[in-house]
């Protein structure tokens, strides 16, 4: 993949209580993101003065930015000439820039209670229940004055993309691997990502070569995700931490195993990263169970990959689901790749429906894959 096309993976947690704060969108990066996703054509403008007051002239936020403005997705201050391109969005106005740019039937009906009748996306609320376009804690509430994150804005398309199968673009060069088979899905496996080439270097700086390779590996096992009809894998800090250590231990010491000389599996590593804390809001009463206790009670087992069993332990009933896929001597992310989908073991890890994350560590010729998921059933 060249640097042009390298993507930066999304460094969201599902539930893992990562100190972080998830990353919102704004209103340059929804922009951009849902028109390379549509592939629409952005207007060429002409000149060097710039359109907009608060926006580089002649950049592809630029572009962006005027072709939104020109279909009616967002507006323009008329006295100042800004558009505001950093401002967040929140869940309400990226809906109604879904429904305009992708033309979206209007005046649904809909059960939220909490849209305003005269809210500019009221009248595409229906959509994001008909086609549950956001993950939501309640279905009586979209909640569409919080502010859009970054996973929020991916699955929304994703979602939108499957609930109406004629909006799927056909995959552009520009949005798929240079090792992309051409019978893969025509949905874009990048939707859980953002793509450096129409990001401008102050908001998104050039990723290394070994963040490259860890991007490639991510695009490339969600293509094959999406190609089966799974959700794409999100990007997970603390799955990653565990991958680079794992990679970076076994290239030093020189062995190539799940586990390492002392005897600890994934699981083992997985665990010291804190991905399967439960924070106190979700579960008040964990302490009433041993995590090493529900670890034992596997629903489903692989050579590289459990799952646990719903465990009602009290009114939280945790499931994890972990998973680890190894490599080395390979120069490349999509030799890694090919070579495990071509094991049956490392394809269903790869395929295995019920992980939602994913992080990877590569050091030296080692590569080193970490899934996870959590949830409170």
């Amino acid at each position: 993949m060249s640097k042009q096309t390298a993507l930066i993976a999304l460094l969201c947690a599902f539930v893992t209580g990562a100190s972080a704060q998830a990353p919102v969108v704004s209103r340059a990066e929804a922009v951009m993101f849902l028109f390379q996703m549509s592939q629409k054509p952005l207007p060429v403008v002409q000149g060097g003065q710039p359109i907009f007051s608060d926006v580089a002239a002649g950049s592809m936020q630029e572009q962006a930015l005027q072709a939104a403005v020109e279909n009616g997705m967002i507006g323009v201050n008329l006295v100042t000439r800004a558009v505001d391109p950093d401002a967040s969005v929140s869940r309400g106005e990226y809906l109604r820039m879904l429904a305009i740019l992708f033309s979206l039937p209007a005046n649904p009906v809909h059960h939220y209670t909490d849209i305003p009748r005269t809210a500019s996306y009221a009248q595409y609320a229906g959509i994001a229940e008909r086609c549950n376009l956001f993950p939501l804690e309640k279905n009586t509430a979209l909640k569409p004055e919080d502010p859009l994150l970054l996973s929020e804005a991916a699955g929304a398309v994703y979602t939108l993309f499957r609930c109406y199968s004629s909006l799927q673009p056909q995959a552009a060069a520009t949005m798929m691997p240079s090792a992309a088979p051409a019978s893969a899905s025509p949905v874009p496996q990048t939707l859980t990502m953002r793509i450096t080439s129409v990001l401008s270097p102050p908001l998104l700086p050039s990723p290394n070569a070994t963040e490259q390779k860890k991007l490639q590996i991510i695009g490339l096992v969600n293509q094959e995700r999406m190609a089966k009809g799974l959700l794409p894998l999100i990007r997970n800090p603390q799955l990653e931490q565990a991958a680079q250590a794992h990679a970076k231990d076994m290239y030093r010491r020189g062995y190539f195993s799940h586990f390492n000389p002392e005897g600890e599996n994934y699981i083992d590593r997985i665990r010291r990263t804190q991905y399967l804390t439960l924070p106190p809001e979700l579960c008040p009463c964990q302490a009433m169970f041993d995590l090493s206790e529900l670890l034992n009670q596997r629903s489903e087992v692989s050579p590289h990959y459990l799952v646990t069993k719903r465990s009602p332990v009290c009114d939280c009933n945790p499931r994890f689901a972990l998973g680890e896929n190894i490599a080395r001597g390979q120069q490349t992310a999509p030799i890694a790749v090919e070579q495990w989908m071509a094991s049956p073991s490392h394809r269903q890890t790869i395929l295995q429906s019920l992980f939602r994350e994913t992080g990877v560590g590569v050091f030296g010729d080692v590569w080193v894959q970490e899934f996870g998921s959590l949830s409170l059933e």
